[in-house]
């Protein structure tokens, strides 16, 4: 996909601005669904997030004839049983924060499992391209729910996610840092390795 347009399907600002910076060192021509004036509802119709990335990203390649890029992401909490999930951005409703969010899911934590926290991100990437089925690859990584809140970095739960491989929050971590161990950014190495894109740097 050298040298491609690539359009990122998301209306999350947050997520724009990672994807930009994890696909910054690709040979891609990055736009928005703003840069096109896309207007039309992304429908997430679950319940997985490989059904959630998958309708995205087509809805968007089939709307534009050009190659998208979207993903289903959520936060899996062990002893809450994988909950928030696929529901992570959309368990308190529309109108919810991501301040919101977070606080209300370390209540949930402290109210029901005080003394395990362990949890992991999960991001299933999707690519498609006119004239060839869709791709779609899997991340994760490793953690646990921390409070109070550290950091200002990130978005989503960041502030409230210790990661395992770093010891620190994903808000406290710089960008660099954060792309090389981040649910995101495994899925998009896993796209690269399936040849779609040119190896990524953050491998």
């Amino acid at each position: 996909m050298t040298g491609e347009i690539l359009v990122l399907a998301t209306r999350n600002p947050g997520k724009v601005r990672e994807l930009r910076s994890l696909l910054g060192a690709w040979t891609l021509e990055l736009r928005s669904l703003d840069d096109l004036g896309f207007d039309e509802v992304l429908e997430e119709p679950g319940p997985g997030y490989t059904e959630n990335a998958l309708a995205k990203a087509v809805a968007v390649c089939r709307a534009t004839d050009l190659p998208a890029l979207a993903d289903d992401s959520g936060i899996e909490v062990d002893a809450l049983r994988g909950w928030p999930g696929p529901l992570s951005a959309r368990w308190m409703g529309d109108q919810a924060t991501d301040e919101d969010r977070l606080v209300g899911l370390i209540a949930e934590v402290e109210r029901r499992t005080p003394d395990d926290r362990r949890a992991r991100y999960v991001c299933v990437a999707a690519l498609a391209r006119p004239g060839t089925d869709p791709v779609t690859a899997h991340g994760e990584c490793f953690g646990s729910i921390v409070s109070p809140t550290r950091g200002t970095n990130g978005f989503g739960y960041d502030p409230g996610f210790l990661s395992l491989d770093l010891g620190i929050t994903f808000a406290e971590a710089p960008e660099e840092d954060k792309a090389r161990v981040s649910h995101r950014a495994r899925a998009l190495a896993r796209l690269g390795e399936s040849g779609v894109f040119e190896p990524p740097p953050f491998v």
